[in-house]
């Protein structure tokens, strides 16, 4: 079996563009030539790697080989920082940046992760590219190797990977003081619940009506305010507009000064797992190490887990 790096980059591509034509534009060649390496490849390996779509996606030995490409080019980046005498220190004009994308849910990346992201970017020379969605379409990301670290909820370890777990997110519901006077006045009584509106972050949350089955024995279907952004999600409870559970790193100062209060002593706590590829580069590396101390430093201890706990937004 031979595998040339050529035919790596070109398949890594066809998978990143979606088609063939897309990815014959950025490797500058004819979608010919991307369409005859692939043959090639495959042939090589004696495995169909890609199943013709629109968009192109990779079998099961597909996602293998991207994954080996997806490193290979990070290797070789950062090999050549190395000979060029810039592997440690900051970034600077001069020096190549290094592609690193991730994987992480709304709600990290809006409280805890963006300003370990930042102190990374400011000591090492790199760009990262952050996929956000939730903790299932996270773990895909990886087993195809779109990414190569992603922030989970489930700490089962995903073939190549490194598991790293990094505490857990609390989610207290809560609601502004007049929302809970105008339609929850005797508390969150199950008929309350039934008809009060309650925000979700889109028509896959499931955390929002988790909470709601551990609030109320019926739940019912009371109407959804849907609010698909982290920030936005957060602001839309402060306005009135429904009650949700939201992350206490997000709120905490909201309650504190009374924007926002917290309705029930019942909360859902969600566990964080930092998954990466089995690789070596010292820059992976210091990525995980960053992660890894904004973690500690925001999240709870993985052991205060609720039973309550679920996929994060």
């Amino acid at each position: 079996m031979e595998i040339g790096q050529d035919a790596l980059q070109t398949l890594s591509a066809v998978l990143r563009e979606g088609t063939f034509e897309a990815a014959a534009t950025v490797l500058h060649i004819t979608p010919s030539a991307v369409s005859q390496r692939i043959k090639a490849l495959e042939h090589s390996v004696g495995r169909v790697l890609v199943r013709r779509t629109k968009p192109v996606r990779a079998t099961r030995d597909g996602e293998v080989l991207v994954r080996l490409a997806e490193q290979w080019e990070l290797l070789v980046t950062e090999a050549g920082q190395e000979l060029a005498g810039s592997a440690d220190g900051p970034p600077g004009t001069d020096r190549p940046l290094v592609h690193l994308p991730i994987a992480a849910n709304a709600d990290s990346l809006a409280t805890w992760l963006l300003p370990a992201l930042a102190d990374f970017h400011r000591n090492h020379a790199a760009a990262v590219e952050v996929r956000r969605d939730d903790e299932s379409r996270n773990s895909e990301y990886l087993r195809t190797g779109e990414v190569l670290g992603a922030i989970t909820s489930i700490p089962d370890r995903i073939r190549g990977c490194r598991v790293q777990p990094l505490g857990s997110m609390r989610y207290l519901p809560v609601a502004t003081p007049d929302f809970l006077a105008t339609w929850m006045p005797d508390g969150p009584t199950d008929a309350a619940l039934a008809r009060a509106p309650m925000m979700l972050f889109d028509r896959s949350d499931q955390l929002q009506r988790d909470v709601l089955r551990i609030l109320t024995d019926t739940p019912g279907d009371p109407p959804g305010v849907y609010i698909p952004g982290s920030v936005e999600y957060h602001r839309a409870i402060e306005l009135g507009m429904g009650w949700g559970a939201a992350p206490t790193v997000q709120i905490a100062g909201a309650l504190a000064d009374g924007r926002l209060v917290r309705f029930t002593d019942r909360h859902v706590d969600v566990p964080l797992y930092w998954q990466y590829w089995t690789v070596s580069s010292p820059l992976l590396t210091a990525l995980t190490d960053y992660i890894a101390d904004a973690a500690a430093t925001h999240l709870d201890p993985v052991g205060h887990l609720s039973p309550q706990a679920r996929a994060p937004r």
